[in-house]
This record gives structure tokens, sequence and C-alpha cells, in this order.
């Protein structure tokens, strides 16, 4: 009889003790759920979802199996959304570095600017200094019309490059501002990658700008194959991947931006043999596999990786840009497929 007792009493200790570790559990994801730092509504959102609702399952059943699942879920969501976050705040240290680049850039250009319009002015001021020296009426009022003319002309070309660079600096900072008001979108959207409206623009004015620049090009050759294969969800967690990789790889990169579904574009502000080795190496890094756990299981994908180089140098024609880079596009095979 007092084993029996003491069985039941043990017994009775068990669930307790099995009950206040459920419950300290559940309190646990319910902290973590009230406690999310919110760098991205939607997402926080979502996230704050699926912790309600194991909280909920929690309640509903404790097997040693559904603990296990909720455990596995719990991770996989938790995983998942320091991913996003950490990506976000890594974009927006990136957009900060373009803003304070292209306030460098405008305090430069600024000042060769007005090297250059001091030059001129100084010639101007020497010719009216020698024509003050000149006995001839026709020669002092030839220079007097000389020099205000090169003034004018300095004036107005001043004003233009002026009212340009302010103009780019403002788009910039638009630019900036959207990016920072994405953050509060969907994390579908890559908001750590620039589009490919934003590249096209970037290479435009370094192409007017004439600054020297290489650009990597890199291509997924088999993704088309890869999305029926793999859920929505998992190809986007490993492209995600994949942009961890390629920024680490292309540290040096000025922007990096998602040119096409299947390719990838980054500047590199380096020479050609440079960009040619950095493109190999990423190519090589790209193509290792990606493990990740979906669902609850494990998974593995590759992709088919190729990258090539395409480079301006000062000087060059600017034209000839766009049409080698769709070469290089459709040699490395950059249709989507």
């Amino acid at each position: 009889m007092i084993s029996i007792l003491k069985a039941g009493s043990k017994m009775e200790r068990l669930e307790r003790d099995k009950n206040a570790a459920v419950e300290c559990y559940g309190l646990a994801i319910a902290s973590t759920e009230q406690n999310v730092i919110e760098l991205d509504q939607e997402q926080a959102s979502l996230f704050r979802a699926e912790l309600q609702a194991l909280v909920k399952q929690l309640g509903e059943g404790t097997t040693p199996e559904q603990l296990r699942k909720i455990q596995d879920r719990f991770h996989e969501d938790l995983r998942e959304y320091r991913h996003h976050a950490h990506e976000q705040i890594r974009q927006l240290r990136k957009e900060m570095s373009a803003a304070l680049s292209a306030l460098e850039e405008f305090a430069g250009d600024s000042a060769a600017y007005g090297d250059g319009h001091e030059k001129e002015l100084k010639r101007a001021l020497k010719s009216l200094e020698a024509a003050a020296f000149s006995g001839r009426f026709e020669d002092i009022r030839a220079a007097i019309r000389a020099a205000s003319v090169d003034i004018l002309a300095s004036f107005a070309q001043m004003r233009a490059q002026n009212q340009f660079a302010i103009a780019q600096l403002k788009d910039e900072i638009r630019l900036l501002h959207q990016r920072i008001q994405g953050g509060r979108g969907s994390a579908a959207l890559a908001p750590e990658t620039w589009n490919r409206q934003d590249m096209d623009r970037r290479i435009d004015e370094m192409l007017k700008r004439n600054m020297s620049f290489c650009l990597v090009l890199i291509v997924l050759k088999n993704l088309k194959p890869l999305t029926s294969r793999y859920s929505g969800a998992a190809l986007e967690d490993a492209l995600q991947a994949l942009e961890v990789r390629l920024r680490d790889v292309l540290a040096g990169a000025s922007v990096l931006g998602r040119w096409t579904a299947n390719q990838f574009v980054a500047i590199l502000n380096v020479s050609p043999s440079s960009a040619m080795v950095a493109s190999r190496d990423a190519a090589l890094k790209l193509a290792e596999p990606y493990s990740f756990t979906h669902n609850g299981v494990p998974s593995t994908l590759v992709f088919q990786v190729a990258a090539g180089v395409v480079d301006y140098q000062a000087g060059a024609d600017a034209l000839k840009f766009q049409p080698k880079l769709a070469s290089l596009s459709e040699a490395l095979g950059g249709a989507a497929r």
C-alpha cells in the first residue's frame, strides 16, 4: 500500500513538473511574441501570428512528438525572422553608406568644378590686365568683350553643373528615403538589393560622369527548373542566402542589384583584372550547396552559376557599354531557364 502511494505521489509530481515545464515554454514563446523588434511591420506581424499559433498548439497537445514539432517550427520561424532582420539592417547600412558616398562625390565634384572655373576666370583677368597696358582703344575693347564672354560662359557652366550635382544628390536622398520606407513593405520585394531601374540609373550616371568602373554579372542558369522542384518560400530563402554570400564575396561592391529574375549585377571600383578574379570567386562560392529546413524537412539546393565582367574606362565610348553588357549576358546564358 505504501509503495502504491509513493508511486502515485511520484507520478503526480512528474505530472506537475511536466505541466509547469510546458507552461513555462508557452510563456517563453509568448514573451518572444510580445517583444518582437519591429524592423518590418508586415514581417513582424507574420512572425507574431506564427508564434501565437505555436502557443495555441502548445495548449492543445503536449505529447513528446507534438512538442518536438512545435520546437522545430519555433526554431525555423525564429531563424527566418532573424535572417530577414539581419538583411534589413545590412541594407540600411549599405544605403547610408551610399548616401555618404553621394555627398562625398558631390563635394569632390564641386571642388573640381571650382578649380576649373577659377582657372578660366584667372585667364580672363590676365587678358584684361594685359589690355590695360595697351595704348590702343580697340585692343582694350576687344579684350573686355572676350573677357566678358569667358566670364559669362564660365558662370553659366558653373550654374548648370551645380544644378546637375544638386539634382543627383536629391535623387540619392529620395532613393534612400524610399528604401527606408520600403523596409515596411513585404520582404519578398528583396529590399536588400537595388532593382533594375535603380541600377540603370546608376550606370547611366557613371557613364555621363566618365567614371571608370567594372560591372560583375552573375547568372543563375538553372533557376527555372528549380522553381518546379522547390516551393516558392524555399527558393526565396535560398536566393536571400545567395545575396548574403554575394555581398560577402564582393565586399568592395558599391552597389548590388537584381538585374533580371536569374541575374545579379554588382559595380566594382577596381581594375578589370581584379574584377575578373572577384567574379570567379563569386561563381565558386555561389555554386556551393544551400542547406535549409522547410516545414520541418531538411533539403539541399544547388545553383548553376556563371559569371563575367564588362568594364568601362574613362574616355571610352559610353555608347558601347550596354551592347557589351547584353553580349556578356547572352554568352553566359542570361535567359531565364
